[in-house]
């Protein structure tokens, strides 16, 4: 017989002003993350696995608004939340929380959630990228390296995990690392569309912070 009951995740789309938020890894959208303007780097910040509209350069963890969510967007989450509870082997529910947090610049929220989706599918690459990105947000850009090296164990040419990953390592001033991480996403994915200005980033670092050329 067939059950009546709906996902509450496949049917949800949060909106917050002019901002759409759809729950759930959609896929990779390729966003830059890093600009090259007046010789100098600008760390744009990483985003998630398939997020539609990245935050703003100029935003972190700890300027984003704190005011209360509308109610519409708090409704849908007690919606989730009580799937969660009631379905505790139910992974998406748990992305799709992790997910909606993300979205709203709630980053601590989203991290717990992105926990229990990994307990229920540690192979998802996806989730562990976010997971790190989170992490990232949240100032812990170590943390955020591990799972990020985790996903590239599984998954070595992830185009969002080789991007983000490469600016934890340069927000720590681990500009080697970061340099071969992005010759890596460019060998790795030849027609990345932002491959000139990665190209003069990386000759910047090189040049300007390491001091040398080409190895």
């Amino acid at each position: 017989m067939k059950s009546d009951s709906k996902l509450p995740y496949d049917t949800i789309q949060l909106s917050m002003g002019t901002k759409q938020i759809t729950t759930g890894v959609v896929g990779i959208v390729i966003g830059l993350i890093m600009g090259f303007f007046a010789s100098q780097i600008f760390l744009q910040n990483p985003s998630r696995v398939g997020e539609q509209q990245p935050l703003n350069s100029s935003q972190d963890s700890s300027q984003l608004p704190a005011e209360h969510p509308p109610a519409e967007v708090m409704e849908k989450l007690t919606e989730l939340q009580d799937w969660a509870q009631t379905h505790p082997q139910d992974s998406q529910v748990r992305i799709s929380l992790g997910n909606t947090y993300y979205d709203m610049g709630r980053f601590d929220g989203a991290l717990s959630w992105y926990e229990e989706a990994l307990q229920l599918e540690p192979d998802n690459v996806d989730v562990r990228t976010d997971l790190g990105t989170a992490y990232l947000y949240t100032g812990n850009p170590i943390k955020a390296v591990e799972h990020y090296k985790s996903s590239l164990e599984m998954n070595p040419d992830h185009i969002q995990t080789l991007q983000n990953i490469s600016v934890a390592y340069l927000s720590t001033g681990n500009y080697s690392e970061a340099i071969g991480h992005l010759e890596r996403l460019l060998q790795s994915h030849p027609d990345y569309p932002q491959r000139k200005e990665i190209e003069q980033q990386i000759e910047y670092i090189r040049t300007q912070i390491l001091g040398g050329g080409p190895p």
